[in-house]
């Protein structure tokens, strides 16, 4: 039996888009899985295909559908991923509605906590990881690559994020990494990468002791220090 039943008007491609959506959320279908033709879903709606193209091409904008051309084309689920919310972000950045500050200032308010909850969920692989980026960003650091340095760096604290397991807390804080990657300058920043990596030893460290409390004031003064840091320069 059809998923879908037909609606009352051919002009709501909102409500066929809200359909659909739901047919995704309540598990009809999966992420990855290929969606019917334009042409099925105006036989299961009773539409026509304008109306799912602008249903498909609304589901398109919020990252929750794409197409694909050729033989093995078609519409499909995307998986969750950030890049609808850092697309956002980084157009608010662009606009000048966002400034490199307010985020700072949103990791300073919950990236202590992630920390702390890192130190309470750590296994070795994770902390062999968290070691391995250090030694990766001073190898950088001494070949003078900045720009790569400053990468590794936040892909430190995504990777203790990813400590969490939890996929809100993973979301959102590589939703705001991705912007600052993108605003990444090629700027001299040998002091600010030496404290930064310094800084990211002694959260490790607290991390590998468990001790939450004392992870969580680390990353607290790490992320004031480079909100401080960004007001000065670019990123």
């Amino acid at each position: 039996m059809a998923p879908f039943k037909p609606l009352r008007t051919e002009k709501f491609s909102g409500e066929m888009a809200n359909r659909i959506k739901e047919s995704i959320f309540d598990g009809t279908y999966n992420p990855g899985d290929r969606l019917p033709s334009e042409s099925e879903f105006a036989r299961m709606f009773g539409g026509n295909t304008v109306t799912v193209r602008q249903a498909i091409r609304i589901l398109e904008h919020s990252g929750i559908v794409f197409t694909r051309q050729g033989i093995k084309g078609g519409i499909f689920v995307a998986k969750a991923d950030t890049m609808s919310v850092s697309t956002y972000l980084s157009d608010m950045l662009r606009l000048k509605r966002v400034t490199l500050g307010d985020l700072t200032i949103a990791r300073v308010i919950f990236e202590p906590d992630i920390a702390s909850l890192a130190a309470s969920m750590k296994k070795e692989d994770d902390l062999e990881e968290l070691e391995e980026n250090i030694r990766d960003a001073r190898v950088a650091l001494g070949r003078g690559d900045y720009k790569e340095a400053r990468l590794l760096n936040l892909r430190f604290h995504r990777t203790i994020s990813n400590i969490t397991r939890n996929p809100v807390i993973i979301f959102t804080l590589n939703s705001v990494a991705d912007v600052l990657e993108e605003n990444i300058s090629e700027g001299q920043w040998g002091e600010f990468v030496g404290k930064t990596v310094e800084a990211h030893e002694r959260i490790l460290e607290k991390i590998r002791a468990g001790d939450k409390i004392a992870a969580r004031s680390e990353m607290a003064k790490h992320v004031r220090a480079v909100h401080k840091s960004l007001k000065k320069k670019p990123v």
